[in-house]
C-alpha cells in the first residue's frame, strides 16, 4: 500500500473487517505474451523483468492516488475510491492508465537501447459498487475489493487482445471520468449472468 492508506488500514482496522460497499474504479494491467516470452528467460532474468515493471507501474498507481491491490503474476490490480473517498476515482485511474502507458513506453525505449525485446502492456478499467475490507482466514489477511465491478475491469483488460486496444473502459468509467478524455465507443459485449451488455470504451487522448 501506499503509505497514506497503509496507515488508514493500521488505524481503522477493527471497521474495514466488516467491510464496505464503495463506488470504486478497478484498473487491472499485464504483460501482453509475457508468458511466451519468459520461458526463453532464465529464472532470475523473468523476476528481474517484473520487478522492473512492477516497480514502475506501482510508482505511478501511488502517484495518482491508486491502491495496489495485488500483483497477478505479470500484471496487478488497483483500485481508485477507496479506502481514502475520492469523488474524482475514475478521472484518476483514467489519468494512471494514460501515465502507466507512457512510463511504459519509456521503459520499452531503455530496453530497446539495450538491445531487449518490446513488450506490450494492456489494461482495462471499470467503475461500479464492490465490497472493500480485510477479507480471509485469522492468520493470513487480505485488504481487497470483491464483486461484479472488480470481474468486470478484468474482462475489460482481457478484452484489449480482441480490439487491438492498450487502454479499454467500460462506458461506466466513461460517464464517470467527465469530458477531459477523448473516448471513443468500440462496440459491445455480452457478459454472461448480466442482462445489459458491457459497453466497450477505447481512449487515446488526456485533454486537460
Amino acid at each position: 500500500f501506499s503509505p497514506q492508506v497503509a496507515a488508514i488500514i493500521q488505524r481503522e482496522a477493527e471497521d474495514f473487517a466488516n467491510g464496505h460497499l464503495c463506488e470504486i474504479t478497478v484498473l487491472f494491467s499485464d504483460l501482453r505474451g509475457f508468458t511466451a516470452y519468459s520461458q526463453h528467460l532464465a529464472p532470475g532474468k523473468v523476476l528481474d523483468l517484473l520487478n522492473e515493471v512492477h516497480s514502475c507501474m506501482v510508482e505511478v498507481v501511488f502517484a495518482h492516488g491508486g491502491t495496489l491491490d495485488k500483483y497477478i503474476g505479470d500484471g496487478l490490480m488497483a483500485y481508485f475510491g477507496a479506502p481514502i473517498a475520492q469523488p474524482d476515482h475514475a478521472a484518476r485511474a483514467l489519468r494512471c492508465a494514460h501515465a502507466m502507458r507512457s512510463a511504459f513506453h519509456k521503459l520499452n525505449s531503455i530496453r530497446a537501447v539495450a538491445g531487449k525485446a518490446e513488450l506490450r502492456l494492456s489494461i482495462g478499467l471499470n467503475t461500479g459498487p464492490a465490497v472493500v475490507g480485510a477479507m480471509g482466514a485469522a492468520n493470513r489477511r487480505e485488504f481487497t475489493a470483491v464483486g461484479d465491478t472488480v470481474n468486470l475491469a478484468a474482462r475489460m483488460e482481457n478484452l484489449t487482445r480482441v480490439y487491438g486496444s492498450d487502454i479499454l473502459l467500460s462506458g461506466d468509467t466513461a460517464s464517470k471520468a467527465g469530458e477531459a478524455f477523448e473516448v471513443r465507443q468500440l462496440g459491445e459485449t455480452q457478459i454472461r449472468g448480466r442482462k445489459m451488455p458491457l459497453q466497450v470504451i477505447k481512449t487515446d487522448a488526456w485533454t486537460a
